[in-house]
């Protein structure tokens, strides 16, 4: 792929190698000079030079000079052009590139803003992509981005810390942002200048120590994750509850769902709405299971089947794909 990139450029210098060597061997006998002159002889020939100080006495000579000016000056003017296409072509593509990127974000939605792609970051990424959610990403190493990504997925290179490097990612109409940047002090930044701009934004962001959580509480954010920790006390559930533990992962894990879990926020024209779970029949009607209820930040877990479902409650269920996507038609009355 490089090589077919700069083939015109590599070309040119093998020519011009070849061009040289040959002028320099036919200078050296037609002229009977030293080989430096001859070499000397030969580039200023090539290039058009003309310094005076070294020119072809021989009739052999001069008509060798013949030859070689028209190949050197043809081999130059096709390296010249070479190289300005290489450079014009390439800052022109990115910039056009950049251009429809920014006009795709700008039309951009209730999409999520994935600050860093670091090893976090892509994790965070094939789970959007799973779920086909629109994402703008930031980061500052344009060279992460060599592969493929899916239509629904921008990106932009800047600092995620940056007002401008935001704003031109959407966060005035973006639904969330995830920050995963190494450093936490970043990543506090990166949420009191994302709540800054836009104070509806849901902020779930990336913490390596525990002191630093609360701080990301305090600047906004409403989701703060310890990678560090969470892996501890998956290893150590591992050891206690591995059955547990596999049947979690195997759940959740990309590629493998057959059953998963899901949350539906109801509408107040919701046709669930003022119903009993025992009424609805939920498990019996769509195979769903109902594992909590949400209501004003209170959580009740595995509710009975005579509590009613009000408008605006969070729903956490359980089942499989085809049934979490009927019941959810039929709680948004589709």
């Amino acid at each position: 792929m490089e090589y077919q990139k700069f083939k015109h450029i590599y070309n040119a210098i093998y020519a011009m190698i070849i061009v040289v060597f040959f002028g320099t061997v036919g200078f050296y006998y037609s002229e009977h000079i030293s080989v430096f002159k001859s070499f000397w002889l030969t580039i200023i020939t090539v290039l058009t030079v003309g310094y005076g100080d070294t020119v072809p006495e021989t009739l052999y000579g001069k008509l060798f000079a013949l030859l070689i000016i028209p190949l050197g000056i043809g081999i130059v003017t096709y390296a010249t052009g070479a190289l300005a296409t290489i450079m014009i072509e390439g800052h022109l593509s990115k910039t056009f590139a950049e251009r429809r990127r920014g006009k795709l974000i700008a039309k951009l939605k209730d999409h999520v803003i994935l600050c860093g792609y670091g090893r976090v970051g892509e994790q965070v990424l094939q789970e959007l992509i799973q779920s086909e959610t629109p994402t703008v990403i930031i980061d500052t190493n344009e060279e992460v981005f060599s592969e493929k990504l899916p239509p629904f997925v921008q990106y932009i290179i800047g600092d995620a810390t940056n007002d401008e490097v935001l704003k031109k990612a959407g966060i005035e109409n973006a639904a969330s942002l995830v920050t995963t940047l190494p450093g936490d002090a970043d990543n506090v930044f990166v949420t009191l200048t994302a709540k800054g701009v836009n104070e509806r934004i849901k902020v779930i962001a990336r913490a390596e120590k525990r002191q630093t959580e609360d701080k990301l509480i305090r600047a906004g954010a409403q989701r703060v994750v310890n990678p560090s920790s969470m892996g501890g006390r998956h290893m150590v559930l591992s050891i206690l509850k591995p059955v547990s533990v596999d049947y979690v992962s195997e759940m959740l894990t990309k590629g493998k769902r057959s059953y998963g879990i899901e949350e539906i926020q109801l509408k107040k024209d919701s046709p669930f709405a003022h119903k009993t779970i025992g009424g609805l029949d939920v498990h019996g009607t769509y195979g769903v299971m109902i594992m909590a209820i949400v209501r004003e930040e209170e959580t009740n877990s595995n509710p009975e089947g005579d509590e009613k479902l009000l408008p605006d409650d969070i729903i956490v269920i359980f089942g499989s794909e085809k049934q979490l996507k009927e019941f959810e038609k039929a709680a948004n009355g589709e």
